[in-house]
């Protein structure tokens, strides 16, 4: 069936965020006055914004409330979103063609909105997105599908690729039933091999987008 909507994920997918998020908890952490396993990258690269700082309250023992820790966090966070952001090579062009196409896009992100917006902004891409859905409006993370039925809509999943580079993600929409697009990142390499096991077909670089078979 004809492409009729593309559900993308933001960071690490379409936003080159990747350095910032893997040193987001590090830099959270040493701004507390501790020393970052050197696994925290890793640790830390399935969480949502809500979940960091439980997590680092946890795992470091850290005794300041969690709204310090998470003030911390929001604060390099929006610096980024605000005045850093940019897109992966390629992918602005890349949804100026599906949107030439008349693809609806569709964002599904776990960032909030009040972070996104500024970066699309920033970025470019704020008029091409038809929809935006954010796990914390839906209610619930993308360890379940709830984010991903949102977007969907009225489209039949035969007429639609979600675009993700998230492992745990990948697999989460594919268990439901949806067609991935896996999206290489830095951030994903050592999994890289469960990934393209997983998704339908992968994308290594927007400048190659003719290689997926849904837009021969």
């Amino acid at each position: 069936m004809t492409l009729q909507k593309a559900i993308f994920d933001m960071d690490g997918t379409i936003l080159d965020s990747t350095a910032m998020w893997r040193s987001a908890a590090a830099h959270v952490v040493t701004t507390l006055g501790h020393s970052p396993k050197e696994s925290i990258g890793r640790d830390t690269l399935a969480l949502g914004m809500l979940e960091f700082a439980p997590f680092l309250k946890k795992d470091y023992d850290l005794p300041q409330p969690l709204e310090e820790i998470h003030a911390i966090l929001e604060q390099r966070v929006q610096q980024y979103y605000t005045k850093e952001a940019e897109l992966k090579p390629g992918a602005l062009d890349f949804l100026r063609m599906l949107k030439d196409r008349g693809v609806t896009l569709v964002l599904a992100t776990a960032t909030e909105r009040r972070l996104l917006l500024p970066a699309l902004a920033l970025t470019g891409a704020d008029m091409l997105f038809d929809e935006i859905y954010t796990c914390g409006e839906v209610g619930h993370s993308k360890h379940t599908p709830e984010i991903y039925r949102a977007a969907l809509g009225s489209t039949p999943k035969d007429a639609a690729w979600i675009f993700e580079d998230a492992c745990y993600a990948i697999h989460t929409a594919v268990n439901d039933g949806f067609q991935v697009c896996a999206v290489a990142d830095p951030a994903t390499v050592h999994q890289w091999d469960e990934i393209t096991a997983t998704a339908a077909c992968t994308l290594e670089d927007y400048h190659h987008w003719q290689q997926l078979p849904f837009l021969r």
